[in-house]
């Protein structure tokens, strides 16, 4: 597992669009935004913005990208002569794609720090950390599905922009939505990107509350959920069938 888990990461660094939409993107983005207002109370919601939407872009739709390439040239008809599960490549993924998530977010922070002035407490580093970690987990595995219902690269693009975007509005990433529509907050509240932001906020401040526990809690019961999606419909190669691992699961059961 560590060789794929080290093969994966050396490719995310290699992958000219992975660096540009993970690395360069979200820097140049938090510099512009916080530059332009200059505004210290804004510095820090925009930061938080940042490291979330470089989670949700990165994991899910970069990821999207590179489950659909590898299995359109037939990377994945290799490994599934492996010992190699469909959880143990999707955790192995999921592994390189957190290294990668975590190097860009010390960066995008020391930006916010020394270049905007936003001021972050020590007390909530490791909230942060965990956030990160739960985060990458869970829209990672939404990635992986996303590229499990498509069969092509337009199909992935739009599957995974329809997942991605409206997650991304109907959240506080940005700006608040307490004057915005009832329908809107509706939404909100049942999608996990709304509570990733708010646990990430809530570290960056270090004055963690009692509801942004529950937060975590849920943003983790996002994570098992579409990581069981993810798992049960992953496809080997785009002519098998949607839900071929538990169906393949179930005939080594029944075998057995």
């Amino acid at each position: 597992m560590y060789a794929v888990f080290r093969t994966l990461l050396a490719g995310l660094f290699r992958d000219v669009h992975t660096l540009v939409l993970t690395i360069v993107l979200p820097i140049a983005l938090l510099l512009g935004l916080g530059l332009y207002f200059d505004d210290p109370a804004y510095s820090k919601r925009l930061l938080a913005g940042v490291l979330t939407m470089n989670v949700l872009m990165g994991a899910a739709m970069v990821t999207a990208f590179q489950v659909m390439s590898h299995r359109n040239r037939g990377v994945y008809k290799l490994l599934r002569v492996s010992p190699f599960g469909p959880l143990a490549f999707i955790a192995a993924m999921t592994a390189a794609r957190t290294v990668l998530s975590l190097i860009v977010s010390v960066a995008v922070t020391a930006a916010g720090i020394f270049v905007l002035g936003a001021d972050i407490r020590a007390a909530g580093a490791g909230l942060l950390l965990v956030a990160l970690l739960i985060g990458t987990l869970l829209f990672t595995a939404v990635g992986f599905f996303a590229a499990n219902l498509s069969k092509d690269e337009s199909n992935v693009n739009m599957i995974s922009n329809v997942i991605a975007f409206p997650m991304l509005f109907t959240s506080e990433a940005f700006y608040s939505l307490e004057h915005a529509p009832a329908w809107v907050r509706t939404i909100s509240a049942l999608q996990p990107f709304r509570y990733f932001v708010d646990v990430v906020a809530a570290s960056l401040n270090g004055s963690w509350q009692a509801a942004d526990w529950v937060s975590l809690g849920i943003l983790a019961g996002f994570s098992a959920a579409c990581l069981a999606a993810a798992a049960l419909t992953f496809r080997w190669d785009s002519e098998a069938p949607l839900f071929g691992s538990l169906r393949s699961a179930s005939t080594r059961i029944t075998r057995s």
